[in-house]
This record gives structure tokens, sequence and C-alpha cells, in this order.
């Protein structure tokens, strides 16, 4: 390394815990998440996906193709949606079987109680179909990866599976690179002294994570076959609604070819937390409709509008930010959720018997029934995990962590709780530029990456130097 950027570079004294894979732990957990939860939790966009994957001609890329595909490997032996279980079961199994090497004292006996808890707690929510799920499975094996890599050295299994991991990520959802960007962002002021050399790695790895975006529509159009169904419009004209209405000035009907005189307008249309109502499905879908002949004309017109008006863009973001992070829709997900079988609803059995028509077959879809040991899970899920204020607390929480990591930088740093704190902070800050509604479940993946964190920083541990 040059001696110019070595003494940009901080290498701290590292004191996590070793992990170790245990695979026992990893077959238990899997084997208790695919018991507990069989055969899958479905809601609506999941029912899709596990149907469409498997008639071509029906494919498109509202939900993500790869994500689909991976449900539908052991969909062939299993049926669906427990095809899908087995797969998150699979994620949740590879997370649990990393447990920390901890000192048999009562501190230590501690942590690994609720190393323990936090697992059987995820056993019942990984039953739950869908990409927010899959994506939390993802990303909490990456966590432990990294962590593992700190006492080991970084082998290429290990590296092509962190590899894996993070295209997957990006393939199930392509906004999920600034998910990424944010959190090394998070991270590098405890490496680097220089600025200069901290926004040229921030910039870089945004640049390149923007890539992602094409990257997926390439993976969806050429490798699946999969039709452009337009998915960012949701984006598009959620953002362009609201600078209209702040701003007074009709955003679309800037656009040359807009249909503003067909069209209802934007005020009676606008929610401030979602962009449901100018959906396919809702009361001004004409919206939709009419977005699709227009696709680059309009995402120009975004552009040069978030531009030309940042503080109309930035109140609309920080406004629906505020709506997730008081988001009370924690009745509707989770093994203790009232929409656990959103697939059985009238309209979702309506549009499956009128898809599986227009393809002339009839697949099977099994529901879930509440189980004997059904109680218990959900008792714990509503008290970890979905309690009131549980975004603010996780958010508070992870910025603390990441607070109170930088204070003892120079003499005690846990980059193991480091990280995911970072990546969670990560996950809001991308839903706080992307997101277009406003589901609890959304900020999963930083609750949960909060209770990795705060274990992680409450172990026991040891000093090590290095990277």
């Amino acid at each position: 390394m040059p001696r110019a950027i070595g003494k940009r570079i901080t290498s701290p004294r590292f004191s996590d815990p070793a992990l170790a894979f245990h695979w026992p732990a990893a077959i238990a957990f899997a084997a208790l998440c695919f018991a507990v939860s069989y055969p899958g939790r479905l809601n609506q966009d999941s029912l899709y996906a596990v149907i469409t994957m498997t008639a071509r001609g029906e494919l498109g890329n509202w939900h993500s193709p790869t994500l689909g595909w991976l449900w539908s490997l052991p969909g062939g032996l299993l049926g669906q949606p427990a095809g899908a279980l087995l797969v998150q079961s699979l994620l949740l199994g590879l997370f649990a079987g990393f447990l920390p090497r901890v000192p048999p004292t009562p501190r230590g006996r501690l942590t690994l109680a609720l190393e323990l808890l936090l697992r059987v707690v995820l056993a019942g929510s990984f039953g739950s179909i869908g990409k927010d799920v899959a994506t939390l499975g993802a990303l909490l094996i990456l966590v432990q990866l990294l962590r593992h890599a700190l006492h080991t050295r970084l082998s290429y299994v290990p590296a092509a599976a962190l590899a894996i991991l993070v295209m997957l990520v990006l393939l199930i959802k392509s906004p999920n690179f600034l998910t990424f960007v944010l959190g090394i962002a998070l991270l590098l002021p405890f490496f680097l002294h220089s600025f200069r050399l901290y926004a040229t790695i921030v910039t870089t790895t945004l640049l390149l994570g923007a890539l992602a975006v094409p990257l997926n529509r390439a993976v969806d159009a050429h490798l699946f076959g999969a039709k452009d169904m337009h998915p960012d419009k949701q984006l598009v004209i959620f953002d362009l609604a609201a600078i209209s209405l702040r701003t007074g000035a009709n955003a679309f009907a800037k656009v040359p070819g807009w249909p503003t005189a067909q069209l209802p307008p934007v005020a009676s249309c606008f929610l401030p937390n979602m962009w449901d109502p100018f959906a396919p499905w809702g009361p001004c879908s004409g919206y939709s409709a009419a977005y699709d002949r227009l696709d680059a004309p309009l995402k120009r017109r975004w552009a040069l509008e978030i531009l030309t008006h940042p503080l109309a863009y930035a109140g609309h973001r920080l406004s629906y930010a505020g709506y997730l992070v008081r988001s009370q829709d924690h009745a509707s997900w989770g093994i203790a959720g009232d929409a656990v079988n959103d697939a059985a609803s009238a309209t979702a059995l309506a549009e499956r018997r009128e898809m599986m028509a227009r393809l002339h077959a009839n697949r099977p879809v099994q529901l879930w029934r509440a189980g004997p040991a059904t109680a218990a899970f959900q008792w714990l899920e509503v008290h970890l995990l979905r309690y009131p204020k549980i975004q603010s607390v996780a958010l508070v929480g992870s910025l603390a962590i990441l607070l109170f990591g930088w204070l003892r930088r120079r003499t005690d740093v846990r980059l193991g709780a480091l990280l995911p704190a970072a990546i969670g902070l990560g996950n809001f800050g991308m839903l706080l530029v992307f997101g277009v509604a406003d589901p609890a479940r959304y900020l999963l993946p930083t609750v949960c990456l909060f209770y990795v964190a705060l274990l992680a920083q409450l172990a026991p541990g040891y000093e090590r130097k290095g990277v």
C-alpha cells in the first residue's frame, strides 16, 4: 500500500467474538421454520409471483423474476407455497448456524440465549412468503459471513457466497444498491482519515451500485424473458404527484402527450404515504395506464422536477418517511397478522381463477392453518418485532450503536455491531429515497439487523489487531 494512502487509513483494534458455523443449529432452525409455517403464508403479490414463474407467457418484471425462480426450484416437488417456504427456511438456517463463541460466564450464556431467542422469533416470521423476508435472509447471512471473516482468512467459497448474496439482494429489488452504498458510507469513517478518499470511495460505490438498475432489467428481460411492466412508474408517479401539489403546477401536464383532460386531478388521488391510488388497482388507475407509453419522457420530467424543485421533493420524501416510521401496520404481516392468508381473499382468488382460465391450467395453492405452536410464536413476534414504535426504536438504537462505536473507535471497535447497524440504517435510507408505500414490514430488515447489532455489542469478546 502506498505510504500516502496508508496514513489516511486506520487499522482499528477489533474485539468482536469469533463466530463458528454449526450445521446442527442451521438444520434445526430451518426445520423449525418449515414446520411452524408449513405450507407458507402467501399474500397477493407472492401468489402472483409463484404462479407466473411457471407460466412464462404471464411473467413480468413487476415482481422479481429472480426471486420467483428461486422460490420455484423446490416447487415441482413440494408445491406452492411450500417450495418458497423451503427456500426461505434455508436462508434462515444458514443465518442461524453462525453462533458466537462466548466464554462460559453469565454474560456469555445470556448472549447465547438471546441469540437463540432471536432465531426462534425469526423462525415464525420467515414463513411469510415475500421479497422483504427473502431480502432480510440474504442480508443476515451476508452480515454473518463478514463477521466470520474478521477471524479467518476469506477463502474463495465465502467470497463467492458474499458475491452471490449481494447479487441476489440487488436482483430482488434493484434500489437495494442504495442500502449497500449508505451502509458503506456509514462505516468508512471508522477506517479513513481523508475526506477526499472517503468521497472518492462513496461516489465510486454509488456509480457502480446504480448499475444494478440496468443489470436487473437485463436479467429480467433476457434471462427470464419477463415482460416490461414499467415497475418504475410507482416511484415516478408518486414523486411527480407530490411535487405537483407542493409547487402548484401539474408536472404531468408538462410532458407532451400526457392526457391531462382525461384523468382526475392529482389532488383528488394523492396520498402522502403511498402511491396506491394511482396503481392499476386504484381509483386513479388512468395514471398508471397512461404512463406506459410515456415511460422515458416521464422519467426525464421526474429528474428535472427533482433538480428544479429540491425543497418540494425533500419535503415530500421526509413526509413519507415520517409515515413509514409511524406506521401502525403491524397487524397485516407476520405469523400473528390478519393478512397471513391474503392469497385467500376474494380479490386474489378471482385474479387466480382468471389467470388459470387464461392459461388453461390449474395450479393448487396450499393455504396455511394455525397449528399447536402458533400461539407461542405469535406471542414472541408481537413482543419483539411488532410492538408500537419498533421502527423508531430500531432507528434510534442503530444510530446509538454507531455513535457508541465512534466514541470508542480508538480502543474497542465492534465491527460485528457496526456492520448490521449501518446496513439497517441503509435500508431506511433506501426507503427514504425510493419508497412508495408505508407498511411496517418494509422496515423489518432494519429492525432485525438492529437486534443483531445489539447482541453483537453486548457479547463478550477479545481484542484483535487489524482488518
